[in-house]
């Protein structure tokens, strides 16, 4: 407003200005008349004056002078008038074209003057609209410092319902249980005749047949049964009943949405400072794979794989902590992403990340009180899902993979995605630093049924993959102890090492357990439930919250 103000000031000026320069012009112009005016007047007195003097001349001379000097005066006379009178013609315009300049510059002049109060009420109606503008800004400001007031005390209470709901949410997953387990029942597919064809569990007709699964509690959705056939003492043939019982049990018509539905909180830990894993145990072709990941080309189709209806935990999971994480900026919290991708293998750590197919480094698994770190693994600053998601595509072509008689392409390793995240709060001055581990354990089927028997390389990664899951069921048994002195056998394979902060305490952990609806991997399930139910009875006591307030 004050260069509004200026600007009329400088504008006022100028009319004045150009005023009194046309005021000056007019008098000029005046004054030039005036002398032109005289001027003809002297010209005429002139002109008179040498009328007398020739009528004198003549009357004086007029016997005494020859008639041809009397008529080179005529003559001269005659030339002076015609000159005189050339010269009051002129004069004349001049005056005429003097009136007719004055007369445009008056009209110009009352036009000026005209604008200039035009000017001059525009002047006086924008300052009367710059008090009105500043008395609204004044009333503004005034509110502004109202809505800031409260604004903050908003603030305040949003910080505090956040430290509250991250205080519930944990009260709530604690309540669960830091252990939870689920069981997931997959659909029968179009392989499953094939593959039970090859290993005698095919119907009579050649169809796959399926076992005998039944969920006894369907409201709560937390029980398995499975009939199979057995022997009495006798020798009579007789159906045994198995229930288990777990957190959440999912039938062959659960959908991926579903069962992240039930992940979800407590991926939404980690972004509250607590190290969460989630781990898929179960045989060969159980679904563990397509649990976490999703269809094979989940990760090829386009910017958002989450988006995929098959898309499975991980990519739902990294949707859900960036879309989290933005929304939590609003409350003063950064976070910052970094992730690693490992596969064990024959009891060896690849990176996945590396520059070579294959892995040919010593990582070794160091530990302390809040993290783990494996030497010279590559660790990638993480910047958006789709990163995330182009990583875990190229870690999922260089896994190692073989053929067995229980799936067609089945995953002969132990795959480790490791999703570490840090967060601060600016407002509140509080840290965070959680890691997500999500892990896709290895098939757990015997020797006898996997076709590994017969092939000395199929046997050594078999005989491998269930070393490790055995350490696995050790760790978990001594867990189940409670007691402090016992000793946690963690170093008995590189599995159990590496998910020792993921299963000791300081983690919030989930296994999925997969299994097969088919009669053939009956035997197979059964064993899988029952490792499940050990687990599920195991307490590994209350999870830490990785925060501290910078002092």
């Amino acid at each position: 407003m004050e260069a509004l103000e200026a600007r009329v000031a400088s504008m006022a000026d100028l009319f004045e200005e150009e005023k009194m320069k046309n005021e000056a012009r007019l008098m000029k112009e005046r004054q030039d008349r005036m002398r032109g005016e005289e001027q003809v007047k002297q010209l005429q007195a002139e002109l008179g004056e040498q009328r007398r003097i020739a009528e004198r001349v003549v009357i004086e001379n007029r016997r005494s002078v020859e008639e041809e000097e009397f008529e080179q005066l005529r003559e001269q006379h005659a030339r002076e008038k015609r000159r005189l009178e050339n010269d009051l013609d002129r004069e004349r315009e001049s005056v005429a074209a003097l009136k007719a300049t004055l007369s445009q510059q008056s009209t110009a002049h009352l036009t000026m003057e005209s604008t200039h109060s035009a000017l001059r009420n525009q002047i006086t109606a924008l300052t009367t609209d710059l008090d009105t503008h500043k008395a609204r800004i004044a009333a503004l400001e005034a509110e502004l410092v109202d809505t800031k007031r409260s604004n903050a005390h908003l603030e305040n209470e949003l910080r505090e319902a956040e430290s509250l709901r991250r205080k519930l949410h944990n009260e709530v997953q604690e309540l669960r249980g830091n252990i939870r387990v689920f069981a997931r029942v997959r659909p029968s597919v179009r392989n499953d005749s094939v593959n039970a064809v090859a290993q005698g569990g095919a119907a009579a007709d050649g169809t796959a047949a399926l076992a005998s699964i039944r969920y006894p509690n369907e409201r709560e959705a937390n029980q398995i049964e499975i009939l199979a056939a057995g022997e009495s003492a006798t020798g009579t043939a007789t159906m045994s009943k198995h229930i288990f019982t777990f957190d959440r049990v999912f039938q062959p018509s659960a959908s991926q949405a579903d069962v992240f539905e039930e992940v979800a909180h407590l991926t939404q830990s980690v972004l509250d400072g607590y190290n969460t894993s989630i781990f898929a145990y179960g045989q060969t072709g159980s679904g563990k794979t397509h649990t976490l990941e999703g269809p094979a080309d989940c990760f090829l189709t386009g910017d958002d794989p989450a988006s995929h209806q098959g898309a499975g935990l991980i990519p739902r999971a990294v949707q859900m902590l960036w879309g989290t994480a933005e929304a939590l900026k609003d409350k003063g919290w950064k976070y910052d992403f970094e992730g690693q991708m490992l596969e064990i293998y024959l009891d060896g750590i690849n990176d996945l990340l590396g520059r070579e197919s294959f892995d040919k480094a010593k990582h070794e698994i160091k530990h302390d009180k809040t993290r783990t770190v494996i030497t010279d693994a590559v660790v990638v600053p993480l910047v958006s899902p789709q990163q995330v998601f182009a990583l875990l595509e190229k870690a999922k072509k260089r896994r190692q993979v073989a053929a067995t008689l229980m799936n067609e392409r089945s995953s002969r390793s132990h795959s480790v995605f490791i999703l570490r995240v840090r967060g601060q709060n600016a407002t509140t001055m509080e840290c965070c630093d959680a890691v997500l581990n999500l892990v896709d354990l290895a098939g757990s089927e015997r020797l006898s049924n996997s076709g590994s028997a017969s092939d000395p390389q199929r046997l050594k990664e078999a005989q491998s993959i269930n070393k490790s899951l055995s350490s696995l069921a050790d760790v978990i048994a001594a867990l189940g102890q409670n007691k402090a002195s016992a000793h946690i056998p963690y170093r008995n394979s590189t599995l159990t090492w590496l998910l020792k902060n993921s299963l000791g305490g300081n983690s919030k952990t989930l296994m999925l357990l997969a299994l097969s609806p088919m009669a053939a991997h009956q035997s197979e399930s059964l064993c899988s439930l029952r490792f499940a139910t050990k687990v599920n009875a195991t307490h590994i006591g209350t999870a830490k919250r990785m925060l501290k307030v910078d002092g």
